[in-house]
């Protein structure tokens, strides 16, 4: 009987694994949270506390793990909650995690990452995001770190913050002018390759840049969210230096920005790769993002 720990239970790449391994019949499933129980997990799904930041309360909810699939992190989106928070939580966190792994006797991990993660300056968000991957690396544990592009699907942050701004303003920003190239994954195909991941066929030791059917630029991103919320609006481009500073303003006075410096950093290039890249390593076509909000509209 394998033991899966999931950190990030709660979070949207979390809870939306969680909802498939949760019946699970060759194994046990527990679900990393901070609050303390009871939590809002799959009733089958072992719900335990812990900590990135806090160290020892790791090695209770790794006892016994085989497999761990680390999902929790402050993500682009969100506004970085105090100084230092991006790489407190992401690196920091997840080199504790990997040494109470160690200990714990983890036989492999599974990173969820983010397409185009590479070395970057100290202190800027990317760096972050390398650190949560060198920590992996260096481990000793076989790893598989997941790298895919941003994520549609029921509730999906990217897609869910330019809808509730599609909503509201009759003027929409071409982030860079709208011309950087997005590959959305839909949260389900990314789902069935993280399970792949844990199967006995799991690429071992690579870092694998995921994305989705077709390359979309921003402007068609917004384009087709304002056809699925049956609005026209004005499409503005915005240069990135513009942008930047109103990323910083927005996120000193608004709890909930709808920009903030960090994801800006995610336009500074492509977000995307080969269109067949789920499908030469997981053996499957993933859904597209054009024709799934054509079909099903907004999930958000």
């Amino acid at each position: 009987m394998t033991t899966i720990l999931v950190t990030g239970a709660s979070g949207f790449v979390g809870a939306h694994l969680l909802q498939r391994l949760a019946n699970r019949p060759d194994g046990q499933v527990r679900g990393l949270v901070r609050e303390p129980p009871p939590c809002s997990l799959p009733p089958s799904v072992e719900c335990v506390q812990g900590d990135l930041n806090q160290p020892e309360t790791l090695a209770a909810a790794l006892e016994g793990v085989q497999y761990l699939v680390h999902a929790a992190a402050i993500t682009a989106d969100h506004k970085e909650p105090y100084r230092g928070a991006y790489e407190r939580v992401n690196k920091a966190g997840t080199e504790h995690l990997m040494r109470a792994a160690t200990v714990a006797g983890v036989e492999r991990v599974v990173l969820m990452s983010g397409l185009g993660t590479r070395p970057a300056p100290r202190e800027t968000y990317m760096a972050t995001r390398w650190g949560m991957e060198e920590a992996v690396r260096q481990s000793g544990i076989p790893f598989v770190i997941l790298q895919p592009s941003v994520l549609f699907g029921d509730g999906a942050p990217f897609v869910s913050a330019l809808a509730r701004l599609a909503r509201r303003s009759p003027v929409l920003p071409l982030l860079g002018g709208g011309g950087i190239r997005f590959q959305p994954l839909w949260i389900e195909d990314l789902v069935t390759c993280v399970v792949a991941c844990l199967g006995d066929q799991a690429p071992l030791g690579e870092a694998l840049p995921i994305g989705g059917a077709e390359h979309v630029t921003f402007q068609q991103v917004l384009g087709e969210i304002c056809a699925a919320l049956h609005v026209r609006r004005l499409l503005v481009p915005l240069p990135l230096g513009l942008a930047g500073v109103q990323a910083i303003v927005m996120t000193a006075v608004l709890p909930r920005p709808p920009l903030t410096p960090a994801a800006l950093e995610l336009f500074s290039f492509d977000n995307a790769t080969d269109l067949d890249s789920v499908e030469r390593t997981f053996g499957f076509t993933p859904r597209g993002f054009c024709q799934h909000l054509r079909e099903r509209g907004l999930e958000t």
